[in-house]
């Protein structure tokens, strides 16, 4: 069964990726404009602060986690959120197809991981 630690380090593992993933779209002319970016951002830092509370509480984080806690805090403040994002798709500029969206795409990974392990834990506790 995994423990609270177990979950946290998971979690913090996905956001990690997400954020790298964001900070690598911030330097894409039109990802760091759109307004999916922006939401994608705000979304993930909401989850972000749910699970640093999470750590701060069980404070039973492995070292190398802790560094992963570190890095993530350094992407997070070099984040920068456009003053009036806009839908890079409805403007025209997006040249991606209907329903592609990079900034989307790295979050709804994020959101599958979470939903396989909460499967996963169910399965293992019935």
């Amino acid at each position: 069964m995994l423990t609270d630690t177990d979950t946290e380090v998971n979690a913090l593992r996905r956001v990690s990726f997400v954020f790298s993933a964001l900070s690598c779209l911030q330097r894409d002319p039109f990802c760091r404009e759109c307004s999916s970016f922006v939401r994608c951002i705000e979304a993930i830092k909401d989850e972000f602060i749910s699970l640093e509370k999470a750590i701060n509480k069980n404070g039973a984080l492995p070292e190398e986690m802790r560094c992963i806690l570190s890095n993530t805090y350094s992407v997070l403040a070099d984040l920068n959120i456009p003053d009036r994002p806009v839908s890079q798709k409805k403007e025209g500029n997006c040249m991606f197809p209907k329903r592609v969206c990079m900034a989307k795409a790295a979050f709804a990974m994020h959101e599958q991981l979470q939903k396989d392990f909460s499967v996963s834990f169910i399965k293992r506790t019935l």
